[in-house]
């Protein structure tokens, strides 16, 4: 039988490539806590656990980045090329007991090509599953967990409000988070930030009643771009979104979003990783500090003949006292064959961890806010 490591970890530029001895099945959790959701950049985060990091926690290889928000925190791990978040080592605390732990973002994770070819037939979702969701009541109006989650899995109805409760007794229990929930009246604009704060966008609109076209993708370049199977994005013209900086007096300064992320740019933004994946062509944007990513951006989209930006949705989420979901601001839609580009999950055998139950229940969900509204 082969030594090698059967799984491996890829970051969105492929300069990470790392291979994870471990044992095979495993467990992913999905976590809707705001650390995670501001440290990833989306509505919730994916994570692998494992024994141990596949490197020195305190010597990662150099083409990591690593982030510790305090002395007694964990550490997250990111590419510091392209921002992708891929490790971290963390510590919760339940029932007053403190319990470390080690993940790998699920949504990097992939087959290793020694185990593909012993293995030929096999699928990532062949040995690898979500057990459980925590930390909803974070989300304030639940979030993505009335749709994100699978009750026909017996091992997915453990949805944790927190680790102080017993799990919520049905995903209906998440639904009514969202169906009680007001948000401020009024609003303008919204603003969203990373984990550190280091990086803060807004978008605005002149009118309260206008929504911003909002969906999720589960493409591998997304994928790997987080490090999370589905991602979420807001469509807002150029001109409506704007970077939040603050000058070497504390001065706050609205910047407008560049029109092309070039070499001034990118240095006039020191403060983020500008990856170019397609040069010319695609932009992705994480903050340099705790590799959370920001936004996606290519050139040319327009609708209405407006230039498009498309910040992560989840950013706006950070303030944890208002929700995540912004159902004020944001027109959330559905393809007509309903998450955008499952057909990479499908392609990656990566349907059954997550997405497979997600394009059956997101439509819905957006059907029921038509009728709610």
């Amino acid at each position: 039988m082969s030594s090698a490591a059967p799984i491996q970890a890829t970051c969105l530029c492929r300069r990470n490539t790392i291979q994870i001895p471990t044992k095979l099945p495993l467990t992913a959790h999905v976590c809707h806590c705001t650390t995670c959701r501001t440290s990833h950049g989306t509505l919730f985060a994916m994570h692998t656990d494992l024994d141990s990091l596949p490197f020195s926690e305190d010597s990662p290889p150099t083409t990591l980045r690593i982030y510790q928000s305090g002395q007694n925190s964990g550490k997250a791990y990111f590419c510091g090329t392209c921002g992708t978040y891929m490790f971290a080592s963390y510590f919760y605390m339940r029932e007053g007991e403190r319990h470390d732990g080690f993940c790998v973002s699920t949504g990097c994770v992939s087959l290793s090509d020694p185990y593909k070819s012993e293995n030929p037939t096999a699928k990532l979702e062949d040995v690898l599953s979500v057990d459980f969701h925590c930390i909803i009541k974070d989300t304030i109006d639940g979030g993505a967990s009335p749709w994100a989650g699978d009750w026909n899995k017996e091992t997915q109805v453990q949805f944790h409000g927190n680790w102080e409760e017993p799990p919520m007794p049905s995903q209906q229990d998440a639904q009514e988070l969202s169906e009680k929930h007001v948000y401020p009246t009024g609003r303008k604009e919204l603003e969203g930030w990373c984990k550190c704060q280091g990086v803060r966008i807004r978008i605005a609109r002149d009118d309260e009643t206008k929504k911003y076209q909002t969906a999720i993708c589960a493409c591998d370049s997304c994928r790997l771009a987080t490090g999370t199977d589905v991602v979420a994005y807001t469509w807002v013209p150029r001109d409506w979104a704007f970077f939040i900086t603050k000058s070497e007096s504390g001065t706050v300064e609205v910047e407008e979003w560049p029109t092309v992320w070039d070499d001034a740019t990118k240095a006039k933004f020191g403060n983020m990783i500008i990856y170019e994946s397609t040069p010319g062509k695609v932009v992705w944007g994480a903050c340099g500090t705790c590799g959370a990513r920001v936004f996606y951006h290519r050139y040319g989209k327009q609708k209405d003949g407006q230039d498009l930006v498309e910040p992560l949705t989840a950013l706006f989420g950070a303030n944890d006292t208002q929700g995540i979901m912004q159902l004020d601001f944001l027109d959330w839609t559905v393809s007509d064959d309903g998450i955008y580009w499952i057909e990479d999950a499908e392609k990656e055998g990566r349907t059954g961890i997550i997405t497979k139950n997600i394009n059956v229940m997101y439509p819905k969900w957006v059907e029921g806010l038509k009728n709610r509204a």
